[in-house]
């Protein structure tokens, strides 16, 4: 026979009779043996109620009978200070009923989390109830909110080849082997060819909030195709570029341009120097002391042997570059310029400078080289090529297999040099601001003077003055505090992004200068990467 009753309405425990009237259980310990060993283990006890009844009492009568009651699952739900994540703490039942999904789902709704509930996440959470003792809480996260999708920029396909695609895709011959000086036919194009399609931007995504805020998202840019010379928008698509006349297309970062084409076998004495405005095609060499400039691009299938390019576009070299060794201060005899893109093979006792990047497929010996941007030798993605002597004017990114010669050949490389010039805008925007600061110092002097004038129209007449004048200095301070930030953001920029990745070896002899800090090297370092951490050099293995 039970010794206990359960309420299921109040969900409390209660034994039938009181101990001292029964004689059973004895003792409080006894007591708590039977319920452990009942129905009601996993009760909550009543331990205040159980002393009671084994205390001593002259009124035991009075003492309540209840020694536990049933407790139902709960839920507590807490939202981050972003409002993105919503983390659910369950405190499993004693006695009374689970966390069912349909309550859950409630309390959810109660915490005002009405949006990026997970299903799955919630139902397995709620599992665990199963396989959790009684009344030990857990967490888990339940519900995410969205990130708005940003919409991206509007982009620009190129739907036709140029001679510098032909350059890196030299013809395949039959069983498989590829002919390095078989490039296939000059790539030209006649009116109505299209040229580049621009794929409109997309507004992207709005995101959420778990509340149900919505967080609108930022639309792409929407740039226009821009038509350069020798093309035109399709009248029939305006997202087409067509081209308005035959030559060669050359690709730029929003349009493309249409060149006329100039084609020699060998740029020599024969030919004499070459000054054309459009592309150049050179089949074979560029012979010692020749000139080749032009608008568009240099393409040249051989070497260029102590010649100089200069071109208003990208230069592509397939072999290779090489004039003589200099003496002192000379300046080297091949000299190769271009305001985007240099291509080549390898490079010897050359001088060479771009506004963007430099690719280098094999090597560079005892050169000059300079780029806005990249400096790569070796083939992408992961170069092995060799830089050995010479010296790296300024780039933001150097990337290589090898740099310098187990000899200790000295090399230097010089980074991020840009930084000079900002520094020195930086220093003339804080003289202005010094002269304005002065300006601004000698009108208040003037306004106080302007005050005590006694004709009111002569007064008045310099007060209009001096407010005029206070405007323009103010408008001033405020353009000179957007040039300073700015500034400021693009130095801070350059010397995140300026570094040195040695994909094998550095040898000892290499003089590294990023900004204004410099480092020398004398022994050999394996694969690492070195770049600016707080104002000095650092290298990470």
């Amino acid at each position: 026979m039970s010794l206990f009753t359960h309420d299921m309405q109040t969900g409390f425990v209660s034994l039938l009779e009181h101990p001292k009237n029964s004689g059973f259980p004895a003792t409080s310990s006894q007591l708590m043996e039977l319920i452990e060993e009942s129905a009601y283990a996993d009760f909550e006890i009543v331990s205040a109620n159980i002393g009671k009844l084994f205390s001593p009492s002259k009124n035991y009568q009075a003492d309540p009978l209840i020694i536990a009651r049933a407790l139902d699952a709960s839920l507590l739900i807490q939202v981050d200070e972003k409002n993105m994540v919503a983390e659910a703490t369950l405190t499993t039942a004693k006695g009374g009923t689970l966390m069912s999904m349909e309550l859950a789902r409630e309390v959810l709704a109660d915490a005002g989390v009405l949006q990026g509930v997970s299903t799955r996440a919630l139902d397995n959470f709620l599992g665990q109830q199963f396989e959790k003792p009684a009344g030990v809480s857990y967490k888990a996260i339940v519900a995410h909110g969205r990130r708005p999708k940003e919409g991206s920029d509007a982009k620009f396909v190129r739907l036709c080849s140029t001679a510098q695609d032909r350059v890196l895709s030299p013809q395949a011959k039959e069983g498989g082997k590829v002919d390095m000086r078989d490039l296939g036919a000059i790539i030209t194009v006649k009116p109505g060819t299209p040229l580049m399609q621009r794929v409109a931007a997309t507004p992207g995504e709005d995101g959420y909030t778990v509340f149900g805020d919505i967080l609108p998202a930022n639309p792409g840019k929407d740039l226009a195709l821009q038509p350069f010379e020798g093309t035109k928008i399709d009248p029939e698509n305006p997202n087409i570029l067509i081209a308005d006349c035959k030559g060669v297309p050359v690709a730029l970062p929003r349009g493309m341009r249409v060149d006329d084409v100039l084609c020699f076998d060998n740029v020599d004495i024969g030919t004499g120097h070459v000054d054309f405005d459009g592309s150049v095609i050179i089949s074979g060499d560029i012979k010692d002391g020749m000139r080749v400039r032009a608008s568009g691009d240099i393409t040249v299938l051989g070497f260029v042997e102590s010649g100089k390019i200069e071109s208003a576009s990208a230069v592509t070299i397939m072999l290779g570059a090489i004039g003589r060794k200099r003496e002192g201060s000379e300046a080297f005899t091949c000299k190769i310029k271009a305001a985007r893109t240099i291509s080549i093979g390898y490079a010897q006792y050359c001088h060479i400078h771009t506004e963007q990047d430099l690719f280098i497929e094999r090597q560079a010996l005892h050169c000059d080289l300079s780029a806005r941007r990249l400096i790569r030798v070796g083939k992408a993605n992961n170069p092995r090529g060799k830089i050995i002597g010479g010296n790296i004017l300024d780039a933001m990114r150097i990337e290589t297999g090898e740099l310098g010669a187990p000899s200790g050949t000295k090399t230097r490389v010089y980074l991020a040099q840009y930084w000079h010039d900002l520094r020195q805008k930086q220093q003339q925007i804080a003289d202005f601001e010094k002269l304005l600061a002065t300006k601004s110092v000698a009108l208040k002097q003037a306004r106080k003077k302007a005050v005590k004038i006694p004709l009111p129209v002569k007064r008045q007449l310099f007060l209009d003055k001096i407010s005029a004048s206070e405007q323009q200095i103010d408008i001033r301070i405020a353009n000179t505090k957007r040039k300073k930030h700015l500034i400021k953001q693009k130095i801070t920029r350059l010397l995140a992004t300026s570094r040195l990745k040695i994909n094998e070896l550095m040898h000892p002899g290499v003089e590294l200068k990023i900004a204004k800090d410099s480092k020398h090297f004398s022994r050999i370092y394996p694969p690492h990467l070195v770049k600016m951490t707080e104002g000095k050099i650092t290298q990470s293995f």
